[in-house]
């Protein structure tokens, strides 16, 4: 659910779909990739691995552009934000930012379901690669973030696809339609995986006797 409504936020950054409403598009994302789970359809490696190459790719040229424009502009906007006089306690700015981080995890139970179909030992590397990425991106794009945009905005309506309107910002409207077209497809695909979690814990589930039997039927 939270892919999905961001997807349509990415999404309504756009002036093409700004028009658009996040909660039925959330909702028909949704549903559209339901029947497809529905009609058998599975995760292809080839696709995500293409997702993912061009996903870094976006999130590379995003960061460059961004050091390129601190470079010209300075740390102005990063020290102003750093006396935001709406700034809370710095134990509640802690804990809100590390529950915000785990977001960026989220997701990572469901590559439990593809152990049986990995050699022994790839399944933690598979693991240790995931959070690396995520590391180094939770930290170098917030923190670019920071030093390029007000806090007023980051925190205010456009919120909801803050690294689209960074990169409107530091290279103009052509990357940030690219940042929201990559955002739509990575977090759409996103709502697959999940849907390939739940398909795979209700298996095993009824696999175990805790569920229905026919909750271990596949579709050819």
């Amino acid at each position: 659910v939270v892919s999905s409504v961001s997807a349509a936020d990415y999404l309504k950054c756009s002036p093409m779909f700004s028009e658009i409403e996040s909660v039925s598009t959330a909702i028909g994302i949704l549903g559209f990739f339901a029947v497809l789970m529905l009609m058998g359809m599975q995760e292809s490696s080839v696709v995500a691995s293409g997702l993912f190459v061009f996903h870094l790719s976006v999130l590379f040229i995003l960061a460059a552009f961004s050091v390129i424009f601190l470079q010209d502009e300075g740390l102005g906007q990063l020290y102003e934000n750093m006396s935001w006089d709406r700034q809370p306690p710095f134990v509640n700015s802690i804990f809100f930012g590390f529950s915000s981080a785990m977001l960026g995890v989220s997701g990572f139970e469901t590559s439990a379901n593809f152990v049986e179909e990995q050699k022994p030992g790839v399944f933690p590397k598979t693991l240790t690669n995931m959070w690396v990425s995520v590391s180094v991106i939770n930290i170098v794009l917030p923190s670019l973030s920071i030093a390029v945009l007000p806090l007023d905005d980051l925190t205010g309506d456009k919120s909801g696809y803050a690294l689209a309107f960074l990169a409107e910002r530091v290279a103009g409207p052509l990357l940030r339609d690219i940042v929201a077209i990559d955002a739509l497809l990575v977090l759409a695909g996103s709502v697959l995986t999940s849907y390939v979690g739940v398909c795979g814990l209700f298996q095993r589930m009824a696999g175990d006797r805790c569920l229905p039997e026919f909750f271990a039927e596949k579709n050819a």
